[in-house]
């Protein structure tokens, strides 16, 4: 007996039936040896003529023509949906099954054999067969030693997925339609068949390739996983995660004073990454009934300037509450922030993902005695009366500095200074008042200012105060 193994290393296997369109939703399981046999010529044709003959190719195929048995490990089928703007928002269905890696597809061919050389040739083929199906189906492919293959042979019911009209007693009752060579053709007319190509067909108007057949197999029972649980259910994650890290990659980078605007994109992202789930709270710092979340608890989007030369090189994302799984999923799937106007985009490579105290040595968590603002505090409230009046003591932007830090349990600070703008490496200042400080929703804080602030103890980061301080305004960075 010849037998095939093969993995699938990303988890999935795209593979639609032969006469399906891929928006139809039906998938190949099990997958059809047809599509196995056009592979391996495929992989001769492109990578290794020079290692395995024409005739090596034909006495494969010629072995492997007849319909193998299989054995299938349970998968489960999703999709993705694609929407086309430029032709009035066509929706394209994205169809696949589901497969742990490390489980394998077991192809096997009872009584057929090859002699040595062949079988090295086969061997060579499957190790060049990188994909399986769709370029998205990554696959490891071998054959099964002859240790393995005894095993298989000894064991009657290995197979648990074999052609209908062999009376094999299945529980199941569900059956799926292979494209199959004619198993009476030789190996020269085998391989002129399983080397056409469908634009051949359409000329020809032929709706299946000349020299084939349908064989129907039967699916074994329970082989499609069925999603468990609620949806709440499955938001659960057995790892409490508060922090997600990235870093911005651009061809140019996003200037440190569109550290609010960029944030509220980024947030905007996630809201749509989320837009078919459930409601996220931590995202969106909002009750399902619209109503604000208090104690700052909920997602703060921190854009920052750690090699201090004036652009954005780093996302954090905090939320001290903690992600669910929807929220992991969204911030997986993040990968480009596309930004207005001439602006170049933003790429996203996620770097971490964890607690606090996983990352606490990472510039805006260490713990440290001076904090200097990076992004300008953007005072809450009025800091004077107007009509030439004194400003009164509680407006000033100390004050409500103070205040600030009350509210988040904070210690007083030993010592104020203001400063006049973020310092970078060998450039100017650049002066609060050219940072963005309004909201896309057209809100604003009253007024900007900037600090450099000395505790008598040192403080954990990250520090965070004011209007729009889920956005990044008011951010301090530790100094050394």
């Amino acid at each position: 007996m010849i037998a095939i193994s093969m993995r699938f290393p990303s988890g999935r296997l795209h593979a639609t039936p032969w006469g399906y369109h891929v928006n139809e939703g039906v998938v190949e399981y099990p997958p059809s040896y047809f599509r196995l046999l056009r592979s391996l010529i495929a992989v001769r044709r492109r990578a290794c003529q020079d290692l395995v003959t024409e005739e090596q190719l034909k006495n494969i195929v010629t072995a492997l023509r007849q319909p193998p048995h299989y054995c299938l490990p349970p998968i489960s089928v999703g999709h993705t949906r694609h929407y086309d703007q430029e032709n009035g928002g066509i929706k394209f269905i994205d169809t696949f099954m589901s497969i742990r890696p490390e489980d394998e597809v077991i192809w096997g061919w009872p009584g057929s054999q090859i002699d040595a050389g062949d079988l090295t040739a086969l061997k060579i083929l499957l190790l060049g067969l990188g994909t399986f199906g769709r370029a998205e189906s990554w696959c490891e492919a071998r054959v099964l030693s002859p240790e393995e293959t005894n095993l298989l042979e000894e064991d009657n019911g290995w197979a648990n997925s074999r052609p209908l009209d062999e009376n094999q007693p299945f529980s199941s009752e569900k059956t799926i339609r292979l494209l199959a060579p004619d198993p009476l053709l030789d190996g020269a007319e085998l391989i002129k068949v399983l080397e056409i190509d469908t634009s051949t067909m359409r000329k020809s108007k032929q709706i299946v390739p000349p020299g084939t057949r349908w064989i129907t197999y039967l699916q074994p029972d329970g082989i499609l996983r069925q999603p468990t649980g609620s949806i709440q259910q499955r938001r659960k994650v057995s790892k409490q995660y508060t922090i997600a890290r990235f870093a911005l990659s651009s061809n140019v980078l996003p200037h440190v004073t569109d550290a609010l605007p960029f944030a509220e994109q980024v947030r905007r992202a996630l809201i749509r990454n989320r837009v078919d789930t459930s409601h996220s709270e931590v995202i969106l710092g909002k009750q399902i009934n619209g109503d604000p979340l208090q104690g700052h608890l909920h997602a703060h989007y921190l854009a920052t300037d750690e090699n201090q030369d004036g652009r954005l090189d780093h996302l954090t994302i905090i939320a001290p509450i903690g992600f669910d799984q929807g929220d992991i999923d969204a911030i997986g799937a993040m990968r480009t922030i596309f930004r207005r106007g001439n602006e170049s985009d933003v790429n996203l490579v996620l770097t971490g993902l964890g607690s606090k105290e996983e990352i606490s040595q990472l510039t805006p968590f260490r713990s440290a005695r001076i904090w200097r603002s990076f992004t300008p505090f953007s005072l809450p409230r009025f800091a004077n009366r107007g009509a030439g009046k004194v400003p009164r003591p509680r407006d000033l932007p100390e004050t409500q500095l103070m205040r600030e830090l009350s509210l988040r349990g904070l210690p007083d600070p030993i010592s104020i200074k203001r400063i006049e703008g973020y310092q970078c490496s060998g450039r100017p200042v650049i002066r609060w008042l050219d940072f963005h400080s309004r909201r896309f929703n057209g809100s604003e804080g009253h007024g900007l200012a900037g600090f450099e602030l000395t505790f008598d103890q040192p403080i954990d980061g990250p520090l965070s105060l004011g209007f729009a301080c889920h956005f990044g305004l008011g951010l301090f960075m530790p100094i050394d």
